[in-house]
């Protein structure tokens, strides 16, 4: 898995390299970016990226991690269905509902069942590369793709410092231990504890949550009255996030200092400083390398806990029942 980390970076150039034939030949209200565990994370990582780049109106971007589509989708937006495996059956219940309504969805997987109906049904079809992964450790891959085919491939120009997190990254492990991790950031930045958490639960097999301000402030706050309990929370901090929302974490650290809770806090410029360069505000450079930690944090604290980072037998057993059904 190591190898597969300091992978990224060309993972995320191979991505751009086999999706530059599919071009998009007319406007859309929205995308709608279908699937599901790992293969959902580039769409949580567009979606991201759109809303800080954007700062107001755009092009939005729906997650879709469920059977079929929602009902407001029609012919007018641009659908596209990630599956690593390509046997995703959620993922292939929504192309197939996105044929039915007329629409022509763009697929991103590396074959099987899902690729084959791309071809049957003459869509648009990038086929990753068939390395034998699991879809949290191929994420470069396909952002490297979704972004090339929304025309974003200027955008995955970015600097990536893969091996200057891997310290930090064991050091947060080392801090979490055998600790409930509890993932915290604004509202802008709110889709990067779900990446955190998916692979603390798939890689490390821990429990994770996440939640964000200004919302974990009128609930979740609360439970911190009690002390003691087995909980880690991870703090994302933006220095160039909005004033408020700064105001708001701080004023929630405060909090946990007074009840003598240990915390760590991630910095979100963290790449760019280890490596001795300014600041940068490049959205996507901030979320890849934020990513990046994640993997290098869940490997870690799951060499700690002593289990396999890559196997996931219960999620492969489950999907085996759900056949006999």
């Amino acid at each position: 898995m190591r190898d597969q980390i300091l992978n990224f970076p060309f993972q995320l150039s191979k991505g751009a390299e086999i999706a530059r034939d599919i071009k998009i030949d007319k406007p859309f209200d929205k995308v709608v970016v279908c699937g599901m565990g790992g293969s959902i994370i580039p769409g949580m990582i567009l979606l991201t990226y759109k809303e800080h780049k954007n700062k107001g109106p755009g092009v939005p971007v729906i997650i879709h991690n469920n059977y079929d589509l929602p009902s407001n989708v029609n012919v007018d937006d641009l659908v596209i269905c990630v599956s690593w495996s390509g046997t995703t059956e959620e993922t292939i219940s929504s192309f197939e509902t996105a044929v039915k309504r007329g629409i022509k969805p763009i697929t991103i997987t590396k074959g099987a069942k899902l690729g084959q109906l791309a071809k049957n049904n003459d869509t648009p079809l990038v086929v990753l590369p068939d390395q034998p992964t699991q879809p949290r450790f191929s994420v470069g891959y396909m952002v490297g793709s979704l972004f090339t085919v929304l025309g974003l491939e200027k955008e995955l120009d970015v600097e990536l410092y893969t091996e200057n997190h891997e310290n930090t990254g064991k050091e947060l492990a080392d801090k979490i231990g055998s600790a409930t991790p509890l993932i915290y950031t604004s509202y802008s930045w709110r889709k990067l504890g779900a990446l955190w958490k998916a692979n603390f639960n798939e890689t490390a097999k821990t429990p994770a949550y996440w939640n964000y301000m200004p919302i974990l402030t009128h609930d979740e706050l609360a439970v911190y009255a009690r002390k003691n309990l087995p909980f880690h929370p991870i703090i994302f901090k933006d220095e160039n996030d909005l004033p408020r929302y700064i105001r708001d974490l701080d004023a929630a650290i405060a909090i946990l200092d007074k009840q003598e809770y240990n915390y760590s806090i991630v910095n979100l410029r963290g790449g760019q400083v280890l490596s001795g360069k300014v600041p940068d505000p490049l959205p996507l450079e901030t979320i890849l390398n934020n990513y990046i930690l994640a993997l290098w944090t869940s490997y870690y604290l799951a060499q700690k806990i002593g289990v396999d980072p890559e196997k996931i037998e219960l999620i492969e057993r489950y999907k085996e029942l759900k056949k006999k059904n």
